[in-house]
């Protein structure tokens, strides 16, 4: 077996997989890549198979999305924070009727 064959066959460590991911996320996010033409660029860019660019895809869909939830939790925490500020503050200068909008408004973010 040539050298070439058994490099084609060595799995990716910890460091080198993240390498990729960035390369990875620059196709997706900035390139605007639909999943074939990810599919068959990042086969032919890491020298992988189409199934484990499929796998590299999926993962950094799954990594976008959990970065995505945590942003929309932290913004969705930080607007409730002044909500209650400002209805603290309403009730303090007694103004009813931006009270009754704040109480509105949380009313419809919590459903």
């Amino acid at each position: 077996m040539s050298k070439e064959k058994e490099k084609e066959g060595r799995k990716t460590n910890v460091a080198q997989y993240e390498e990729r991911m960035v390369d990875v996320f620059e196709m997706i996010l900035y390139k605007k890549l639909s999943y074939t033409e990810f599919r068959s660029q990042a086969a032919e860019m890491f020298g992988i198979t189409y199934r484990q660019a499929e796998s590299l895809y999926k993962d950094a869909r799954d990594r976008l999305k959990e970065r995505f939830e945590q942003q929309r939790e932290e913004i969705l925490s930080e607007q409730l924070g002044r909500l209650y500020d400002l209805l603290y503050r309403c009730r303090e200068a007694g103004n009813r009727r931006v009270e009754a909008e704040v109480l509105r408004d949380l009313s419809k973010i919590y459903g």
